[in-house]
């Protein structure tokens, strides 16, 4: 009986502990970091801001927390893709169908001046991008090209293109007036930019997807 209970109560705070990291992810999506208390969290879970504090702690501990559960989601949509191109189609496609909310909480914390260890410390996607152009480049060897660009740089530009692209995406096809693109046609074509930019820096990345 006293193990039932445990269980109902660690369910409890479980159940409870994702409803408030729910909430603070959708009002710093909304707002940003700076713009949002703990009493917003609170209110927008349903809790008092005391049960906030006693079950994550700070706001900024919120975000992270926040943060880190989400860590792995765009790296999960390729955790079977070995071959760079494919890695960074399949990332790209899951962050602007499915993931541009957390993509726009990164956004955020560069903007608003929260340091890379200050959020969640890593990013794993990008972890993951920088080691398969990493393989490709070993696999040139000798013929690799010694003022050919980093591949972490390489990486690093399409990953800041990502980001920014679904950070401002609605000002930037506004200002280009590409509005009527659908949302197929903004996919497919943002793949095509990023996919040869690593082609471009990267030869040993191959083919991967075709261009369209």
């Amino acid at each position: 009986m006293d193990e039932d209970k445990s269980s109902r109560r660690r369910g409890g705070r479980e159940q409870t502990t994702r409803d408030i990291l729910d909430a603070a992810e959708t009002l710093f999506a909304e707002r940003g970091f700076t713009a949002v208390t703990v009493r917003d969290i609170a209110a927008e879970a349903g809790v008092s801001h005391a049960l906030v504090h006693r079950y994550l702690g700070s706001k900024q501990d919120v975000y992270r927390a926040m943060l880190v559960r989400n860590e792995d989601v765009l790296r999960s949509a390729a955790s079977g893709a070995d071959e760079l191109l494919t890695a960074a189609s399949l990332m790209l496609r899951e962050g602007l169908m499915h993931q541009r909310r957390y993509v726009r909480l990164i956004a955020h914390s560069a903007l608003h001046g929260l340091s890379y260890e200050r959020t969640s410390g890593r990013f794993a996607a990008t972890e993951r991008l920088i080691q398969l152009a990493g393989a490709a480049a070993v696999s040139e060897g000798a013929a690799r090209d010694p003022d050919a660009l980093d591949p972490r740089f390489v990486v690093a530009s399409v990953v800041a293109l990502f980001i920014g692209w679904i950070a401002a995406d609605e000002w930037v096809l506004s200002a280009s007036g590409l509005q009527e693109m659908s949302d197929e046609e903004i996919t497919d074509s943002l793949e095509r930019v990023m996919l040869q930019l690593l082609r471009e820096n990267l030869p040993a990345a191959g083919g991967g997807p075709a261009s369209k």
